[in-house]
């Protein structure tokens, strides 16, 4: 599950302990084994909760607008990134660290664009080597243990036809002509679905309240494309894992599986259905 951490009373900052506690419940009631923790150092608490509750996590950065092109930004992060880790790394439940996200596009894919993206890879590796190192979640990936794609593809069919491999260029990458080559890492779909839906009795949270693609128009739409993305890629068998955006909403981002206040969207026993069924072979987050 991807968990941004927002919160209506205190946004960034949850209001109790109870909260942090509270999250990780709910997302294990939805069927989801982990979370990856998206832009932003979760507070100590939260890492307590997932060690005592048996969650899994991957240990992020708020890396979104670093301009790693500049040699003082690239620094900066650095430098935080590594006390991130020394603080966290004590902590059983996370199990990945991910210092960047979606990194990149034609404009930065330059020098400093590598060097930064393998500095970070190393501080990891050298402040801790018993975890592995996706270096940037979904795009561009200059040296990585594990392979992320982003996928907001909102057609089951469309979204199955990407992700099966193809025999003359493999798997489906974000940039293929950008980042270094697939060299067989688990490779793990960590953003996909983002269904928006706002129920018809309710306001929207703002005018410019949004999901992925068209929201469907009822529950009965919503949860057949959840289940029919979902199972567009378990049905892959290279694919080990995934992450669905996402658990809550978020301010104006209307596409959690609960709402901003922690109330229930949906019937969660047919939420939990679809995001525990794995036979066996496949994690989610």
């Amino acid at each position: 599950m991807l968990d941004q951490g927002f919160y209506p009373d205190g946004i960034w900052t949850a209001p109790s302990d109870h909260a942090l506690r509270r999250d990780i419940e709910l997302s294990l009631r939805a069927g989801f084994n982990g979370a990856r923790l998206h832009q932003k150092v979760f507070e100590e608490r939260f890492h307590y909760w997932a060690d005592r509750l048996g969650y899994l996590t991957w240990g992020e950065s708020a890396s979104w607008g670093c301009d790693y092109n500049s040699l003082q930004g690239a620094r900066n992060f650095l430098s935080e990134w590594g006390e991130i880790i020394v603080r966290d790394r004590n902590h059983p439940s996370i199990i990945v660290w991910t210092p960047w996200n979606e990194t990149g596009n034609t404009a930065v894919c330059n020098r400093q664009h590598v060097r930064v993206h393998r500095d970070s890879y190393r501080i990891c590796k050298d402040l801790d080597p018993t975890r592995p190192v996706n270096d940037a979640s979904g795009y561009i990936h200059r040296q990585t243990d594990i392979w992320t794609v982003h996928n907001y593809e909102q057609n089951a069919a469309r979204l199955a036809d990407i992700l099966t491999p193809s025999p003359q260029t493999g798997v489906w990458r974000n940039a293929p002509q950008h980042e270094v080559e697939y060299a067989g890492q688990p490779y793990i779909v960590d953003e996909y679905g983002g269904i928006k839906w706002v129920d018809p009795q309710m306001l929207p949270f703002a005018e410019n309240s949004w999901g992925y693609g068209d929201g469907p128009k009822t529950v009965a739409e919503f949860m057949r494309r959840l289940e029919d993305l979902t199972n567009a890629i378990l049905e892959q068998t290279h694919i080990v894992g995934y992450c669905y955006t996402q658990l809550t909403d978020v301010e104006q981002e209307q596409n959690g599986i609960y709402n901003y206040d922690r109330g229930e969207k949906f019937d969660m026993a047919a939420i939990h259905r679809i995001f525990s069924r794995n036979g066996g072979r496949y994690t989610q987050q």
